[in-house]
């Protein structure tokens, strides 16, 4: 292949920063006369040509005969709206396009709406002005007959390449080849998108591939947005378009529809590690550095899967859950991780989470909301949500092991068992701790939903203790906590009996009370409370038994 030059365009490239604010009005001036372009309107013909185009040339004459010297040349597509063909003039290599009547109606639609051509033509140089690679626009001529556009014809550079459709078809390139070539239209096509532009024909057979990189053919249809909701709309049909034809192998579907679709939700609000896309009925908030080849595993309708493959290794979890251990290698490490499925728990809970959240997307965002407020849990790579229209049928979520951690409940069995000197001041100093960062949660008005000591992992840091908040799926953040729920999370931490005294739980009251100075002053009064509803709970716990 040749050498794709942009040179033509080096006048014209802005930087960056003044590009973002390029105006596509500014483009009228490439419609007259000026140092760079050369303007001839006659009683049957209107064209715009670039002076270097045809510098010793006499431009009349190729306008006239334009058709004989496009039958002479190469013909690219002879259809029945447009007529392109490559073709060699006043030593250049161009390709012609012409649009061609189709009607009266038509030529006044167009008449109206301005010419494809010079479209084409004001969009070229205006990609060129953003820097997006597209061949460069040479002229446009527009034929009338009277007030009417009848035809008109766009010239551009012709540029050596191969069209993405065929490369994607070719056998002698490799897969990985297509897999890189696919990355680097994207890219492209997030180069267009930064500017709210959308194609509004992308298919692969508008995207050339050239020894430089992809270049965007076919420019007529392109819409510079101002709306948000008409962009987003018009930026979903150009996405669909071009994944629609990727499916020649399942590698490449996947990575093709993965990659485009993590930019659908473009703008909407994300952990900055995070990116959104979908696989079939799967929408999937991942971490960006996630292998993306591995999802098709994870994401797997059939349950089957999960427990054959080598690397999902089943785990005991409640009955309404299930959940395995699994391994994946990303940002230079293996990473061990848990995929927990939420199952429903009834007919009417299965009703219930087709309204709401799911119970996964629940404990995503509240995973979030503690770390953003300081408070330890375990990262989460990933939220996998099936969904059927509108609802979410089924839903998964990944997050990574704490290593060296034990649930809170088996960190105190261990003391008790243990009557030594140190293991006495140890759980006294884990008790202290425990009250203070449970303190300071209710002090920030965060209810967690299940706070049972298992639901709690525990790592010792040198002389420190880390707790990590594990099934967020209830807990939520209040302006100000509720009394009610205060007391929940309290009895439910009281509920343990295992080795814990009446001294430890003062311990820990006391130590919850220095972050909720507003409760200090009622102390008996919450302990009485706390005493007589765990109680209650405790003796309606041994009925049932």
């Amino acid at each position: 292949m040749t050498e794709f030059s942009y040179q033509s365009f080096k006048d014209s490239i802005f930087s960056e920063k003044q590009a973002e604010s390029y105006s596509f009005c500014k483009l009228k001036k490439h419609l007259r006369t000026s140092k760079k372009h050369l303007r001839i309107k006659t009683d049957d013909y209107i064209a715009e040509l670039d002076r270097d185009f045809c510098a010793g040339a006499k431009p009349h004459d190729f306008i006239e005969q334009v058709d004989m010297l496009m039958d002479s040349g190469e013909v690219i597509k002879k259809g029945d709206a447009v007529y392109v063909s490559h073709i060699s003039w006043n030593n250049k290599n161009i390709v012609v396009k012409r649009y061609d009547h189709k009607g009266f109606i038509h030529s006044l639609r167009h008449t109206i709406k301005k010419s494809r051509a010079r479209k084409g033509w004001l969009y070229a140089h205006f990609l060129g002005a953003l820097n997006i690679a597209t061949p460069r626009a040479l002229a446009y001529i527009e034929q009338r007959k009277g007030l009417l556009v009848w035809q008109s014809y766009l010239v551009t550079e012709y540029v050596e390449g191969q069209k993405l459709w065929h490369f994607l078809r070719d056998d002698d390139v490799t897969e990985q080849q297509k897999l890189e070539e696919i990355r680097q239209v994207v890219k492209l096509l997030d180069r267009l998108w930064d500017f709210r532009i959308t194609h509004g024909d992308l298919k692969h057979v508008n995207i050339l591939i050239t020894d430089n990189g992809p270049v965007l053919l076919d420019l007529d249809g392109m819409i510079v947005h101002r709306w948000e909701l008409l962009y987003r709309n018009k930026r979903a049909k150009d996405m669909e378009r071009f994944i629609r034809k990727t499916s020649l192998s399942p590698a490449l579907n996947n990575y093709c529809r993965l990659l485009i679709s993590s930019r659908k939700d473009i703008g909407k609000k994300l952990p900055v590690d995070f990116v959104k896309m979908r696989m079939d009925n799967w929408v999937i908030s991942i971490h960006k550095n996630f292998p993306i080849h591995e999802i098709g595993n994870i994401v797997s309708e059939n349950d089957s899967v999960t427990e054959a493959q080598d690397q999902f290794i089943r785990v005991p979890s409640s009955d309404f859950t299930r959940i395995v251990k699994c391994s994946f290698s990303f940002e230079g490490a293996e990473r061990p991780l848990y995929l927990k499925k939420y199952l429903c728990r009834s007919v009417s809970d299965f009703i219930k989470h087709l309204f709401r959240p799911s119970r996964a997307k629940r404990a995503f965002n509240a995973t979030v909301m503690l770390q953003n407020n300081g408070f330890d849990t375990p990262a989460v790579i990933g939220l996998f949500e099936h969904r059927t229209g509108p609802f979410c049928t089924s839903n998964l979520l990944l997050t990574e092991e704490i290593e060296n951690s034990k649930p809170m409940s088996q960190v105190l069995i261990d003391f008790c068992r243990n009557s030594g000197r140190d293991a006495f001041g140890h759980k006294r100093d884990l008790i202290e701790s425990f009250g203070r960062i449970i303190g300071q949660m209710h002090a920030k008005g965060i209810f967690h939903g299940d706070l049972r000591l298992g639901n709690v992992l525990v790592v010792r840091e040198g002389q420190k203790w880390r707790f990590f908040f594990i099934d967020n799926e209830r807990t939520k953040m209040f302006h100000r906590l509720p009394d009610r729920l205060r007391l929940k999370n309290l009895v439910q931490i009281n509920m343990f009996r295992s080795g814990i005294t009446n001294n430890d739980r003062l311990r820990f009251f006391k130590a919850y009370l220095e972050n909720n100075p507003a409760i200090a002053n009622n102390r008996q009064g919450w302990i009485t409370k706390i005493l007589k509803k765990t109680s209650r709970r405790l003796q309606n716990k041994y009925r049932r038994q």
